[in-house]
């Protein structure tokens, strides 16, 4: 008899300035990264957006403007870094408006990459690799 799961949930940003869009690095796993991270429990009976609001100011600071779109782009299989939890990704695009980024301790290199050129295996591994490549093959080139 099977049981069922219980899942964290992630909310990811693919931010794009232009056709640049936004990668990060974490410090403790050296892995590719983007901007968001795990809903806390009490955020869940909450609207979603408040928590991907608390994470985009905790990374990339408070004087950072972006837009985000309301509806996910795509639902992602993930397994957090510690403790190897499932997860589930749901990936939303966004706009950098203005402001400057301010990384947190969390991550330790940042940049922006051409969609059009960019390869994200250097950085990237496993379930997060799949859902950039999903992301730049399927979503990049779409006009917002």
């Amino acid at each position: 008899m099977s049981k069922h799961g219980f899942f964290q949930i992630t909310q990811k940003l693919f931010l794009r300035k232009g056709e640049e869009l936004l990668i990060l690095r974490d410090r403790k796993s050296g892995l590719g990264d983007l901007p968001g991270g795990r809903m806390n429990e009490n955020e869940f009976f909450e609207d979603w957006s408040l928590s991907m609001e608390r994470e985009i100011e905790e990374e990339l600071g408070p004087n950072v403007q972006i837009k985000v779109l309301p509806k996910p782009l795509f639902v992602h299989k993930h397994r957090v870094n510690e403790g190897n939890f499932p997860c589930i990704i749901i990936a939303y695009h966004a706009d950098f408006i203005d402001g400057e980024i301010v990384l947190s301790d969390e991550h330790d290199y940042i940049a922006w990459e051409n969609i059009n050129s960019y390869d994200p295996s250097a950085l990237f591994s496993e379930y997060m690799l799949d859902a950039v490549n999903l992301y730049l093959k399927e979503y990049a080139s779409l006009a917002y």
